[in-house]
């Protein structure tokens, strides 16, 4: 039993200490910047590495990163990255990638629930296209039209094989779960240089456009969304959109996303 419970919680636990989000930064020319951020509470970090100590307190891994600039397009590369402050109940870091032109590069959508680089073998990437002019329009497509969701469905969890334990874990578990999501959160956005004159974004906030902001805190404290989203039978994002946009959880589920600026 013990041993089913951990193989439950672990996963739970990771998700739940975890901050992921990626911001696209675009230029009037078409080059940019791409910022990775990771962050997950220090408590949690040894359950990063279960095999041995992490090599660096924040879970920098240098090598893994330059890997991540190499399959994110032609001209990416890794300019520099900051570890969080000491003081930060957080480990973990921001890396900033340089791109030159935004049309030749690719960025995964999906979050990321170690430190470890995105590779070629990430499930959902968004690609982009840009014509530059007196009015620049930048077009994003969602090559996985699958909506952001939890990597972990907690449903599964709760069922479990009969007569194997597991599915008394999910008896109860309402508060713990709450505890266990409340830190969560991923994000995707892109962000312009310039003035939004057109977009057909559903989240759009000056110069930002939001692809999803996932803020799981959100989530938890409002009961009946929490109940949905984490029940017998919590379907897609999509058939919740407007009851998670109404709390600020936003999640745009457009294949393709147009913006024009200047």
């Amino acid at each position: 039993m013990k041993k089913i419970i951990l193989a439950v919680l672990i996963p739970l636990l990771l998700m739940g200490c975890i901050s992921s989000g990626v911001t696209v930064k675009v230029n009037k020319d078409g080059s940019g910047e791409i910022i990775q951020t990771f962050k997950i509470k220090r408590d949690f970090v040894g359950f990063m590495s279960m095999s041995e100590e992490p090599t660096d307190p924040n879970l920098i891994d240098m090598e893994a990163l330059e890997l991540a600039a190499k399959t994110m397009g032609e001209g990416v590369s890794l300019s520099k990255v900051e570890p969080m402050p000491e003081n930060s109940p957080y480990a973990g870091y921001r890396a900033y990638f340089k791109f030159t032109d935004i049309s030749k590069i690719r960025v995964s959508a999906s979050p990321s629930t170690s430190p470890e680089a995105v590779t070629e073998d990430s499930d959902d990437w968004i690609s982009f296209d840009f014509n530059k002019g007196p009015t620049s329009k930048l077009t994003l497509y969602l090559e996985n039209e699958e909506e952001v969701q939890e990597e972990t469905d907690v449903t599964d969890l709760a069922d479990g094989e009969e007569g194997d334990g597991s599915s008394e874990i999910g008896e109860g578990m309402g508060d713990q779960l709450k505890e266990i999501y409340k830190d969560m959160h991923y994000w995707m956005k892109v962000e312009v240089n310039g003035k939004i004159t057109d977009t057909n974004a559903s989240f759009a906030d000056g110069s930002v456009i939001t692809i999803f902001d996932m803020n799981f805190e959100k989530i938890v404290e409002n009961a009946e969304l929490f109940e949905k989203v984490t029940g017998e039978d919590p379907g897609s994002m999509k058939e919740y959109k407007n009851e998670l946009a109404a709390v600020g959880v936003l999640v745009d589920d457009q294949p393709e996303i147009v913006v024009s600026f200047r």
